[in-house]
């Protein structure tokens, strides 16, 4: 399984600024190929990698937010060749769909299936399996996922009892938005971080989707830290980081 870093920016003003990319996450296992979280200027992101996007077989969504969701209507006409192929798989929650909805009603005809994501749930593309979390503490309907042993990915969302069993793997990405902990929003901080990293104790853990605050700290040097206090390997992702898992 390789995972390439389309985008590591997370939360409004990193990706209004374009402080970093706001691509979101391209895993391929085998002859699979799925985009995760295709957030503004991803199907710039997947162009400059020469990436053809004929050849995705999903994409998947955590939650609506524009910084997850902004680029998935023209990655889901790329993904089909501008509709005219009836092909792959979109996932992403039921309130991507209904009121208000992110993925504009006339493409949903032009992907092969449309799953709406439910929680603690397994899916299977082309024999890859994924299993959804629990619905995660945030603003609108949003999971993480976990990939068998191998991946464990926690997308946006405040502390919650269990969310470091729930995607505990061999590599764990944990999106980073606050250096300190505020209550009233619901993200992850640093100290969230460490501590689902000392309670799973992944072989590796992979900070991204980082909030100004954490951008601005320097995430290179946070990871450092934390692998030193920890004795966990952490590192922290940038645009266009490829790592094989």
């Amino acid at each position: 399984m390789r995972l390439t870093f389309m985008g590591t920016a997370g939360a409004r003003f990193m990706v209004a600024k374009q402080v970093a990319a706001s691509g979101g996450l391209f895993l391929e296992d085998g002859q699979t190929r799925i985009s995760l979280d295709p957030g503004p200027g991803a199907v710039v992101a997947y162009a400059q990698r020469k990436v053809d996007l004929t050849t995705l077989d999903a994409i998947v969504v955590s939650h609506r937010h524009l910084d997850h969701a902004g680029d998935v209507n023209v990655m889901v006409e790329a993904m089909t060749d501008g509709g005219f192929a009836h092909r792959g798989v979109l996932f992403c929650p039921s309130d991507a769909l209904d009121e208000d909805p992110v993925v504009l009603r006339y493409l949903r005809r032009f992907p092969r299936e449309i799953v709406r994501l439910a929680p603690e749930t397994t899916y299977s593309i082309n024999g890859l399996s994924f299993t959804t979390s629990g619905r995660h503490v945030h603003q609108v309907e949003t999971y993480g996922f976990r990939f068998g042993d191998r991946l464990g990915w926690i997308t946006d969302s405040a502390y919650y009892d269990g969310i470091a069993q729930q995607h505990q793997a061999d590599v764990m990405l944990i999106h980073t938005i606050l250096l300190h902990c505020r209550p009233e929003l619901p993200h992850l901080c640093i100290d969230d971080a460490e501590r689902i990293i000392r309670d799973a104790k992944p072989r590796l853990a992979i900070l991204t989707h980082y909030g100004m605050t954490v951008w601005r700290a320097n995430p290179k040097e946070i990871a450092a830290d934390l692998t030193q206090r920890i004795g966990t390997e952490v590192q922290a992702a940038f645009d266009g980081m490829s790592i094989e898992v």
